[in-house]
């Protein structure tokens, strides 16, 4: 049952079951709501069965198929449409048999034998059982899932076969958001404590909320986990950036007004600006050691050499404590960087050599930080 992910395109989960069946690899059969079994790779939320049971019952039975492959003995297993069959269960347990049967796609049976034909189809399963579930709604809980399973899952098919092009970029396009937004998916899935994990998997916090917090030290995280268990109120933004460390303040411009020439411009306070830091590096201008001689009215005038600067006390410079940042701050920054490097791959092709370099030297240094 393989397949070429790449075929798989941006917006395509819900009309998936339908193409497969244009393509010849899967045909339109009406089975038993009993005998479909839940693939165990399921990981969505099961919520609102009574009301998808009041729809279906509404519009006549379900419309959309759903996805299954055989496994003998007139059982199939589920690649998609868990909730529509617990929806027609739940009416079937209420004696409307008219919906026991329930419209599948069943994949072509005739497949290849041997162990790792069977490993590289139980991955293709799980793939599909992600990029067929377009349509349903979904938790930010469920999403977050989503782009961890699917990450994995390719990681395992590019054994069997070249995949071609970035993994967050692949799973981005896959899910229908951008590479940043799976970004704070895998922030989330690798840095947030299981404390607020299980906060985001019962819908208490969303996504935003648990990213800003995914970037705090776990020990903070604690702290901010307790803390607003007791506040008793959905936690906001603000809440988060409460225990976030202080900034320190940034020296500011220091502001100087020079005097007006007596012939010059009119002056106007607060135009001139100058800046203490700048980030621009200039270069200095070329020291010239002996002034150039000027033709004066046919005499050569050698202007006087300039004094030289009264020396300079070695003064040490005054020490300034700096805050140090915490390692996971430093990681999570290198990792937003390592993030644009993988997505410039795609942009300057000519470059992808360079670009991947940078990306894998920022993972090695990200993997430092994180041990």
């Amino acid at each position: 049952m393989g397949f070429d992910i790449m075929s798989l395109q941006k917006g395509r989960g819900q009309v998936q079951a339908r193409s497969r069946a244009d393509e010849g690899r899967a045909v339109l059969k009406y089975i038993d709501v009993e005998d479909l079994v839940p693939s165990e790779d399921n990981f969505y939320s099961m919520s609102a069965i009574d009301e998808l049971a009041g729809l279906i019952e509404l519009s006549g039975g379900v419309k959309q198929p759903g996805l299954v492959v055989p496994l003998g003995g007139g059982k199939y297993k589920l690649l998609s449409g868990h909730r529509r069959r617990l929806a027609s269960l739940q009416l079937v347990k209420q004696g409307k048999e008219a919906y026991r049967k329930m419209p599948c796609m069943v994949e072509d049976a005739g497949r290849e034998q041997g162990p790792e034909a069977d490993e590289l189809r139980a991955i293709d399963e799980a793939i599909l059982l992600i990029t067929t579930n377009g349509q349903r709604e979904k938790t930010d809980w469920d999403k977050v899932q989503e782009a961890t399973r699917l990450r994995a899952l390719l990681e395992k098919k590019r054994r069997f076969e070249k995949i071609p092009g970035e993994t967050r970029k692949l799973i981005a396009e896959q899910l229908g958001t951008t590479p940043a937004q799976v970004g704070r998916y895998d922030s989330i899935e690798k840095h947030l404590i299981p404390t607020l994990k299980g906060w985001l998997e019962k819908e208490k916090i969303g996504i935003s909320v648990a990213y800003e917090l995914s970037m705090l030290p776990d020990e903070v995280q604690e702290h901010a986990a307790a803390a607003l268990w007791s506040k008793g109120t959905p936690v906001t933004l603000e809440d988060v950036r409460k225990w976030k460390p202080a900034e320190r303040e940034q020296p500011k411009a220091e502001r100087t007004e020079p005097k007006p020439a007596e012939d010059g411009p009119e002056y106007k306070p607060g135009v001139y600006v100058r800046e203490v830091e700048t980030k621009m590096h200039v270069e200095p201008p070329e020291l010239i050691t002996e002034p150039p001689a000027v033709e004066n009215g046919g005499k050569v005038v050698d202007f006087p050499a300039p004094a030289s600067p009264p020396p300079v006390e070695d003064v040490p410079p005054e020490e300034t404590e700096r805050e140090p940042m915490h390692k996971r701050q430093a990681a999570n920054i290198l990792e937003d960087l390592q993030m644009y490097c993988e997505e410039m791959l795609a942009v300057e092709a000519g470059l992808a050599d360079t670009w991947a370099e940078r990306a894998d030297a920022l993972a090695v240094a990200i993997t430092a930080l994180r041990k």
